[in-house]
């Protein structure tokens, strides 16, 4: 074949070109290599320290060991212990604790605790404040910060205060529970407790709506010496804001007194429920006793001389007077009951179960006495007496035209004061939580995953510019 000069040139312009081509091409694929053979010992290295870091910061910081109350000096006090393993040292604790009570507002306090090491407790001294009644459950729970961050809070715990004083025996009736631990009364005053309730519905429509405990002491000693800041003189006591009631009853009065004293109080807390209040609303002391003898049953012999002894001598107090509290000279306060019963007696004979239940309702709203009288029945306090007095054959009393109003009392029930405003049997109080695991600090292992592509898009460049 012949070739000519000027293809002989083309020929080897191409051979040239092709040579560089190859040439780069060659140390492209070496640049490819370098650079996979790095990324690859790039991702395992990462690898291998998030696999390291992530088990390290993953173990639990802060593990409970114990949750406990010691409530051995109840009533006095009772103490909150909590025992935890924490590698960091605990920076800050916080107990919030709560009683079951029915309350209008959302209850509990939160206080700060010492910080002594892993142990920690406080101590809620009871003699500053008053106890709540045995038979109250509370329930706590503990919130801890470490130096690290960690944060824990520690799942509820609840215990029923109870008197250890005494073994307990219990009969149950419906929503009643009767705790007893002297003699065999426990049935007996059951029973009166569920005919108090009987009348309560069947002659006044007025019905338990919450379940109720009631603690039978073998005396009113025994009883005082459970509650702090009790009257020395009171046999009973019902706790209506804890539906619990106290009685001191002698195994030798249960049939006698006993059948008078349990429905009595039961009544208290019944109408309690019934007509409880969030804006103010209160009793007159006149209606609360008044409804309390009349769930007794049939007036006892006292009574009935009282109201006999009242009407030949015309000698009833004012009822005005009767809004408060009753005397305490033992004479007069029986015949303030007796006079009470009389007028609630009254009420319902002559106009009927719903006018009364209907003025439990109004003075629930906050009305006062004069004005929720006038509101249901169209009369006042003075008007209801002089009806009353009218209705027993007594004549009209002088009453002064503008009368001082005295303030009805507080129902008389015993309610501990300064006690925080909030049950299944809890569990017992040296019950041991499991290991909990609790909120860690941010774990920076596996974010570094994030870095890779990055890193390999960078060393890629790197490397081509290079080239």
């Amino acid at each position: 074949m012949t070739v000519f000069p000027r293809q002989l040139m083309r020929l080897k312009r191409e051979a040239t070109n092709f040579t560089h081509v190859t040439s780069f091409s060659a140390v492209g694929f070496r640049s490819i290599q370098r650079f996979f053979k790095s990324s690859v010992f790039l991702v395992m290295g990462l690898f291998v320290i998030t696999a390291v870091a992530r088990p390290l910061s993953a173990q639990p910081p802060i593990t409970v060991q114990s949750d406990t109350l010691d409530d051995s000096g109840y009533p006095r006090r009772v103490t909150f212990r909590l025992d935890v393993d924490a590698p960091a040292e605990i920076t800050q604790a916080t107990l919030h604790y709560d009683v079951s009570k029915v309350s209008c507002l959302d209850g509990g306090a939160t206080v700060p605790v010492t910080i002594e090491g892993d142990n920690l407790q406080w101590t809620w001294e009871m003699v500053r404040s008053g106890n709540p009644p045995p038979g109250t459950a509370v329930t706590w729970s503990w919130t801890l910060t470490d130096a690290d961050g960690h944060t824990l809070t520690t799942p509820p715990q609840t215990h029923t205060f109870t008197d250890i004083r005494y073994n307990w025996r219990t009969v149950e009736a419906d929503n009643l529970k009767l705790h007893w631990y002297e003699g065999n009364v426990g049935p007996t005053l059951l029973n009166a407790a569920v005919d108090g309730l009987e009348r309560l519905e069947n002659e006044m429509g007025i019905e338990l709506q919450a379940e109720v405990n009631l603690f039978i002491y073998g005396d009113t000693a025994d009883m005082r010496d459970a509650v702090l800041y009790i009257q020395d003189w009171a046999g009973g006591v019902a706790f209506s804001e804890y539906n619990v009631i106290l009685m001191g009853i002698p195994p030798s009065l249960a049939n006698t007194w006993g059948q008078d004293v349990v429905p009595h109080e039961l009544a208290h807390l019944v109408v309690a429920q019934y007509g409880r209040s969030c804006v103010g609303g209160s009793r007159p002391n006149w209606l609360e006793e008044g409804l309390a003898v009349y769930a007794e049953g049939d007036p006892s012999p006292e009574i009935r001389a009282d109201i006999e002894r009242g009407l030949a001598n015309n000698s009833f107090e004012p009822l005005r007077s009767l809004n408060g509290a009753f005397s305490a000279h033992g004479t007069e306060a029986g015949i303030a009951y007796s006079q009470s019963y009389s007028t609630v007696a009254y009420l319902l004979e002559t106009y009927g179960r719903e006018p009364l239940q209907q003025l439990i309702l109004t003075l629930a709203e906050g009305k006062s006495t004069d004005a929720a009288l006038e509101e249901v029945y169209g009369f006042n306090v003075d008007g209801l007496e002089l009806a009353w007095r009218a209705h027993l054959g007594l004549p009209a009393r002088d009453i002064p035209p503008t009368p001082t109003p005295i303030n009805p009392a507080a129902i008389p029930t015993i309610v501990p004061e300064g006690l925080p405003a909030s049950l299944p049997t809890p569990p017992s109080a040296a019950a041991t939580a499991v290991p909990l695991t609790n909120t860690p600090a941010a774990n920076p292992g596996i974010c570094n995953v994030g870095l890779i592509p990055l890193l390999l898009v960078g060393l890629f460049f790197a490397r081509r510019r290079r080239i």
